[in-house]
């Protein structure tokens, strides 16, 4: 009998180390080379000069992928909105980076105000940001409008970027008509989803890789669920970490969606400034949880705690007295503290809650 547990064992074994060792689609590279098509227009609009734009993507796709439908990750540069180019680096090697993944992966070009070369008073740098988002969006409304030529799989899309476009990414993800700021003079820049292209379809993504970007106004974040992952620097003079008297940072946009349910990841890194080079080993670390953090969001199903609770809230419709713990469906806390009076979530936006009365 021993001799017949041996060689079980071993098999057993050798089975492990070979599963593990086998890369994952959209969590490791599986493929070795990427084909870009470059220049592929996306949409057209004015300047802050009035000067016409045509917009252009650069696509990555798996050199040889038989899949039919991938998931789409775009990506937008940094610059101070006022210069980047698609073609920077960063933006080629994490489009990159997600091609060989098995995501189709775009880098797109959207449009700047040279005047923010000098000076970057309040708010201009947000009406470029707000243009920036309006590009953005008609972006994905393009690659949505064309998923059966690029092999797209519409249900899944990322977007993210590095320093004015995480900013860009963050707009995308959670500003909404209503939360238009009044500076913002849309009869003459447009409205949310801008004139950039292809009107009449959804610019909905499903979550947001925010390399040291940050929001202007923290309350976009509430009642939203889109997933984001952060990654800044806590020394950064440009950005804050958290937050100053113009912008909420990182570490406040983790706080605030955290506190209500939404999924968030930060990554800080300790001193270190605003942005890093491709070359700094640290990429890797921005590289590998990113890519696990989309995987995870896009893959994976979270596990809920629906069952733990023995009654659900239609809000504000029907809502239970007394004391309870509040939570979104997917079972994550939406309150800042673990026990609160129900009647303090008229905050919270009309939908179903989980709601579990507290045993006294």
């Amino acid at each position: 009998m021993q001799a017949l547990k041996i060689p079980l064992v071993l098999v057993l074994f050798q089975t492990l180390f070979v599963s593990a060792a086998t890369p994952v689609r959209y969590l490791d590279n599986v493929f070795t080379n990427v084909t870009v098509t470059s220049d592929i227009t996306y949409g057209a609009n004015s300047n802050v000069d009035g000067t016409p734009q045509t917009l252009k993507l650069d696509l990555y796709q798996p050199t040889g992928d038989t899949a039919k439908a991938r998931p789409l990750v775009l990506f937008l540069f940094g610059g101070g909105f006022a210069v980047g180019t698609k073609k920077d680096g960063d933006m080629v090697l994490l489009s990159q980076t997600y091609a060989k993944k098995g995501y189709v992966s775009a880098s797109i070009q959207y449009r700047l105000d040279l005047g923010l070369l000098s000076t970057k008073p309040f708010i201009p740098v947000q009406i470029a940001a707000f243009r920036g988002m309006q590009d953005a969006k008609a972006a994905i409304r393009f690659l949505r409008a064309h998923k059966g030529d690029y092999k797209i799989d519409d249900t899944r899309i990322f977007i993210g970027g590095c320093s004015a476009g995480a900013v860009i990414s963050l707009e995308v993800a959670f500003l909404d008509a209503k939360e238009i700021p009044s500076y913002i003079d849309t009869n003459k820049v447009g409205g949310l989803e801008g004139k950039s292209g292809t009107p009449g379809v959804s610019s909905a993504i499903n979550g947001v890789f925010n390399n040291w970007g940050a929001v202007p106004d923290s309350t976009w974040l509430l009642n939203n669920a889109i997933p984001v992952v952060s990654f800044a620097g806590t020394a950064d003079p440009e950005v804050p970490f958290d937050h100053n008297a113009d912008y909420y940072g990182s570490a406040c946009i983790h706080r605030v969606l955290t506190r209500q349910g939404t999924y968030s990841v930060l990554k800080p890194f300790p001193g270190m400034g605003h942005g890093m080079g491709t070359g700094d080993k640290r990429y890797d670390t921005l590289l590998t949880m990113s890519s696990q953090f989309a995987y995870d969001v896009l893959f994976k199903n979270r596990p809920t705690t629906i069952n733990a609770f023995n009654r659900a809230s239609v809000f504000p419709n029907t809502v239970p007295s007394g004391t309870a713990m509040v939570h979104a469906l997917n079972g994550r806390a939406i309150t800042d503290r673990k026990n609160i009076d129900i009647g303090t979530v008229s905050h919270k936006a009309r939908g179903i809650y989980l709601v579990q009365p507290v045993t006294k």
